[in-house]
């Protein structure tokens, strides 16, 4: 059963709660100016047609094969699908069964929107329905797999008048919030190493307890370890792991080149096998080649938590080592620490 876009969702399913943000903010964008949605979807499917195709026209003396009216109001149909996915992962047979039903709306430009969380290319992993599209559908359905972050882009593109930029704003904070941007890739995971390091240095990993509010890491793109007031070491996070009783649970598997979920797992359930026996589970943060560093903290004291988050993002760095370098002789205050 349909329902209406509301700006307070009651939908229990986090999919269902993000696919009425999406539309949400796409109608007001076209609420406001038919021409904002035309941009939006024109960049996201890189298809100036397609823009082409949203909002009424209006035209005077055109001629046309029987007449030449003075004047010409028209609308041009398209119908878009969407699919969304918290993950990465969409299935070809539901794709393919949304595919048919669009080829039964009415005529017009006929789209397939996959959205999803994608941290990869999607080149080539949607090969099978671009094929349908062409062969079967003779080009008459298009498809384009985009991520939150291209969605987010797309309308960042268009000069919004404050109310709707405040509202994409928002939009993005939630996004950000569901873990359905990447901002993980520009955040370093300080961890307290005060009278662990060596051991992190020898394992190569970073072991805390998988249960308890100030373990509860988010998801980061590299580690820092701390110790003797100052960052000595920075590293990539290759993956995050819970093991329990033997049984290991993949939490993140980092990229772009990723080993496999299953060497992660068996990876992280050695450490632990090798550590003197405790009842509770651990969380095994498996550790790419630590890199030496010296970012310091210039306020009294020591690190009083066991985690701090740091924004990387400004440095554009792509391995722990230019992390390092860009890190060494640096304070904490630089970072509002």
């Amino acid at each position: 059963m349909s329902a209406e876009i509301s700006l307070f969702s009651g939908y229990s399913q986090k999919e269902n709660r993000t696919t009425n943000y999406c539309l949400l903010v796409l109608k007001m964008l076209y609420e406001e100016n038919p021409k904002f949605l035309a941009e939006v979807l024109g960049t996201l499917f890189d298809d100036e047609s397609i823009a082409a195709r949203v909002g009424v026209k209006f035209e005077q003396q055109v001629t046309k094969e029987r007449s030449a009216p003075d004047g010409l109001i028209a609308q041009q149909a398209f119908t878009l699908y969407i699919e969304t996915k918290h993950f990465d992962w969409f299935y070809d047979d539901q794709l393919k069964r949304h595919l048919e039903a669009l080829n039964d709306e009415q005529p017009g430009l006929k789209v397939l929107l996959a959205l999803g969380n994608f941290e990869g290319p999607t080149r080539d992993r949607f090969a099978a329905i671009e094929k349908l599209c062409e062969s079967e559908y003779a080009g008459s359905l298009a498809f384009r797999a985009a991520s939150f972050e291209e969605l987010l882009g797309a309308i960042r593109r268009t000069i919004l008048p404050k109310n709707l930029d405040d509202t994409v704003n928002d939009f993005k904070a939630y996004l950000d919030e569901q873990e359905l941007l990447p901002t993980w890739r520009d955040t370093l995971d300080v961890v307290n190493c005060a009278t662990s390091l060596k051991g992190v240095l020898t394992r190569q990993a970073y072991i805390c307890p998988a249960r308890g509010g100030s373990y509860n890491h988010s998801r980061c793109r590299f580690i820092g370890l701390y110790a003797d007031k100052r960052v000595q070491y920075v590293a990539d996070i290759r993956g995050v792991v819970d093991v329990d009783d033997g049984a290991a649970t993949l939490l993140w598997n980092n990229g772009p080149e990723r080993d496999s979920d299953a060497a992660l797992n068996r990876a992280a359930a050695k450490i632990v096998d090798a550590l003197p026996s405790e009842k509770h589970p651990r969380r095994v943060f498996l550790l790419g080649t630590p890199r030496q560093t010296d970012l310091r903290k210039d306020s009294k004291g020591g690190m009083q938590s066991s985690k701090l988050y740091f924004d990387i993002g400004r440095f554009s760095v792509k391995s722990a080592e230019e992390l390092a370098q860009v890190l060494g002789g640096k304070v904490w205050s630089e970072f509002g620490h």
